[in-house]
């Protein structure tokens, strides 16, 4: 076997100690996690679940591998209740050998904890002079309240509001698709991080009228003979095959004078405005024969224009 190695690294590397590569006593699965760990920076936020995200290796393998880091002493849990806040708060040192763990080892300066305060004071614990001396400066003046019976834009946010609610039972529907995937091909499942970010694509088919007969299938005709990351290529089969909006036909309603005409568009229920003026003609069809019968009697219709001079007489007085 031949070793190729770098000549000279200028940055963007990490020196471990073979002793940790090469002890026996872990697996592979737990060396390449270790050496990924020790790669990044101190203070980062890493668990088995983001770990596990975006690698083949699967949620179990990690936990496993940790699992072992953990037994052997590269990977310490400690937990403890933060006096502050009253609350369980666990923190995780990894070391690149398990002798580290009684000498001190330096890191880089991170963001520390917020400090636990009443609301409404001063970080300092005392209040701060402003330009006219010890006194604070005046609070701004309280916008007028509006009226609650008639608040303003109460038709936008009664309009966003339903809008809202339509973009929240669609996400919950391209979640459930995402979901149904798995169960189509094992290869496709998703974690929960992974299918809340694809749920804005697969909204996006659903908006512009696909079915998800459709989006199934752009998803997984002809997968390849290994699938190395699902999210990845759901993501870009989504972004490759993404279909144009389909045209929105106009729907009409049918009259229910029972002259089987269509009612004007907007209206759902009702009569047209033959059947209201009585010019409408009705007629009878044998169906034995399929020859016209004589003209059906025409329905009661209401006396339009008696009824208009009715109304004009009670305005008038």
């Amino acid at each position: 076997m031949q070793i190729h190695r770098i000549p000279t690294h200028e940055r963007d590397f990490v020196i471990i100690a073979n002793k940790a590569i090469q002890d026996p006593r872990i697996s592979h699965t737990a060396r390449g996690i270790l050496a990924l760990v020790l790669s990044l920076p101190s203070g980062v936020k890493e668990n088995v679940r983001t770990l596990s995200d975006n690698y083949p290796q699967g949620r179990s393998a990690v936990a496993k591998a940790v699992k072992e880091l953990r037994e052997f002493g590269y990977w310490v849990t400690k937990t403890a209740r933060d006096e502050g806040t009253a609350q369980i708060v666990s923190t995780v040192d990894v070391y690149e050998l398990p002798n580290l763990v009684s000498v001190p080892v330096p890191t880089r300066p991170v963001t520390g904890r917020p400090a636990t305060r009443k609301a409404g004071t001063s970080p300092y614990g005392e209040k701060g002079p402003s330009k006219d001396g010890d006194k604070n400066p005046p609070f701004p003046p309280a916008e007028p309240v509006q009226d609650e019976a008639a608040p303003f834009g109460a038709e936008e946010r009664e309009g966003s509001s339903e809008k809202q609610e339509h973009d929240n039972k669609q996400a919950a529907e391209a979640a459930r698709i995402l979901r149904r995937l798995a169960a189509i091909d094992t290869r496709l499942k998703l974690s929960d991080r992974q299918a809340n970010k694809l749920v804005p694509q697969v909204a996006d088919w659903l908006d512009r009228g696909a079915t998800i007969a459709e989006i199934t299938d752009a998803v997984t005709q002809g997968l390849p003979a290994k699938v190395y990351s699902a999210s990845k290529l759901i993501a870009d089969r989504l972004d490759r095959k993404r279909p144009d909006r389909k045209r929105q036909w106009k729907s009409y309603a049918e009259c229910s004078g029972g002259c089987g005409g269509l009612l004007p568009a907007g209206q759902d229920t009702g009569i047209c405005g033959d059947c209201a003026l009585g010019t409408t003609t009705f007629f009878e069809i044998d169906c034995t024969t399929g020859d016209l019968a004589d003209h059906a009697p025409l329905p009661a219709m209401p006396d339009v224009a008696a009824r208009a001079a009715e109304i004009r007489a009670a305005l008038r007085a």
